[in-house]
């Protein structure tokens, strides 16, 4: 009687636990082009995208009432170059989320330093620790691309970005 109770409940457990089981995850896909207008200067030149935060969009069919996001890393980024067909005078780049939030500081998601000389696209490392959850949270982010460039650039300067987020939602 005990070894039934005990399977039984063991049992109620198992699918209990399998009901309210650990995150879902999906893989969402930032195609976009950054531009910074010239004249750009030797050094740091920053520019962001803004993206409101829709839910249901995000996660498609995998979206009902009450879900909510929980971890959001940077897969992989990919950073190339429009107009001039190569990333000569870019010697690195930062990729960075950020918030309207006070209490939600910058956050760097990935980093390529040195570009190879004639790149014409730059794969970016992303930040092991970097979790941007909570940004996703927010009614909307903003992708900062920060690019550092060996002199000053008269003209405009137009970067494709490719950007995977692996998204944890429960």
């Amino acid at each position: 009687m005990k070894l039934k109770f005990l399977s039984i409940a063991l049992s109620a457990i198992t699918l209990f636990s399998a009901c309210n089981s650990s995150d879902q995850a999906t893989e969402i896909t930032v195609s976009d082009t950054f531009t910074l207008e010239g004249p750009l200067f030797e050094g740091s030149n920053p520019a962001q995208l803004v993206y409101p935060v829709d839910i249901k969009t995000l996660l498609g069919d995998k979206y009902h009432e009450g879900v909510k996001i929980t971890d959001a890393t940077l897969a992989s980024a990919t950073i190339s170059a429009l107009d001039s067909n190569s990333l000569s005078g870019i010697t690195s780049m930062v990729l960075s989320v950020a918030s309207d939030n006070p209490e939600l500081k910058m956050l760097e998601l990935g980093v390529i330093n040195p570009i190879k000389e004639g790149s014409t696209n730059a794969a970016l490392n992303p930040s092991v620790e970097a979790n941007a959850g909570k940004y996703f949270q927010e009614k909307q982010y903003y992708i900062i691309l920060d690019v550092a460039l060996a002199q000053d650039l008269d003209d405009n300067l137009a970067l494709k970005a490719d950007i995977k987020f692996n998204l944890k939602h429960n």
